[in-house]
């Protein structure tokens, strides 16, 4: 039955519209592209013809279901993880993508203007962007031709006319910060990321949050900045715990990668972790699961994240901000003060 072609034969038709519980028009329609048929029933459809042994290709995209994809760039695991929940999400909702930019040769995260030229010559039905931002005149560009946007984990602060879907970022702090407090600490000290970055600001404020909460002044003198890097990350703890009469017990870093130059800092002060100092990080990277020892850190979910943002685009009225949850895990760079 494979290679045959579904669209000219009526009892074809028929059986598949059986088989997915709809008429013989509306098999027709989805067949020819045709607007006027649902996403989900699109879905069915397309399942139908794989089950009977037609190729799913078969089914011509629908007008306006392409959805354009800019992402800060195919480097990142981070972008590849959201990306791959993106297209689950596209599949799911009866959607094509197309990733219509990569922006790592570009100042701040800004796509180039390249890309609005190619979202105008196709019908897209919007624009998903991953750790990006456009600029102002762009913004403006997408909303005259009343092209809706999403961002995912936006880099910068994005304007509230723009729905942002991000994690928990400040109560995933507060709960690394409070998984420290529970187990005696007093004296935590953080590593921030780079000053400016959204989830830099959410991370250290839930820091805060937790560390008043347990009536535990911070002390200016515990919070340095490593900006998201690893040797950053290494000078920062070093300064901090050269200049402090007592190190501190624990140390919260705002990012996996931190975390790491917090180990090589400790080392070399001849501190053990956690013997010495629990660490605790941020994003379970993979460079969580592989530090020695074993690093405490807070999870994204970054398949849900792309799909979070892909389902707000296509909502009839997306909401200004989604926020997927995150979980603390575990590991073996935490232990009683």
């Amino acid at each position: 039955m494979t290679g045959e072609d579904p669209t000219t034969t009526l009892p074809k038709l028929a059986r598949i519209a059986r088989e997915a519980g709809v008429s013989v028009a509306t098999v027709s329609k989805a067949l020819n592209g045709r607007p006027d048929v649902s996403a989900h029933t699109r879905r069915l459809i397309a399942e139908v013809l794989e089950r009977l042994g037609y190729p799913a290709q078969r089914l011509k995209p629908a007008k306006g279901s392409m959805v354009d994809v800019v992402l800060q760039g195919l480097g990142s695991p981070f972008a590849l993880a959201i990306l791959e929940g993106v297209e689950e999400a596209a599949w799911r909702l009866g959607v094509d993508l197309v990733v219509s930019a990569v922006v790592d040769r570009t100042k701040h995260g800004q796509p180039p203007t390249a890309w609005l030229d190619r979202i105008s010559a196709r019908d897209s039905a919007g624009v998903l962007l991953v750790r990006t931002m456009p600029t102002a005149a762009q913004r403006a560009w997408m909303a005259d031709h009343g092209i809706p946007a999403v961002i995912v984990e936006p880099r910068r602060d994005a304007p509230r006319s723009m729905p942002v879907v991000s994690s928990t970022n400040l109560a995933g702090a507060r709960a690394a910060t409070e998984h420290l407090i529970g187990l005696g600490h007093e004296r935590i000290a953080i590593v921030t990321g780079r000053p400016g970055v959204p989830c830099a600001r959410e991370r250290r404020a839930g820091y805060r949050r937790a560390m008043t909460a347990a009536g535990l002044k911070p002390d200016p003198r515990w919070e340095v900045c490593g900006y998201f890097q690893m040797d950053n990350a290494r000078a920062a703890t070093r300064e901090m715990l050269a200049s402090l009469p007592e190190p501190p017990t624990a140390v919260f870093a705002c990012s996996d990668v931190m975390a790491l130059g917090v180990y090589q800092a400790l080392g070399e002060f001849g501190l053990q972790v956690p013997g010495d100092v629990s660490v605790v990080g941020f994003d379970d990277s993979l460079a969580a699961l592989y530090a020695v020892p074993g690093l405490t850190t807070v999870r994204h979910s970054w398949p849900e994240l792309g799909a979070a943002g892909l389902t707000a685009l296509l909502s009839s009225r997306p909401p200004e901000r989604v926020e997927v949850p995150t979980t603390l895990v575990v590991r073996s760079s935490t232990a009683p003060a």
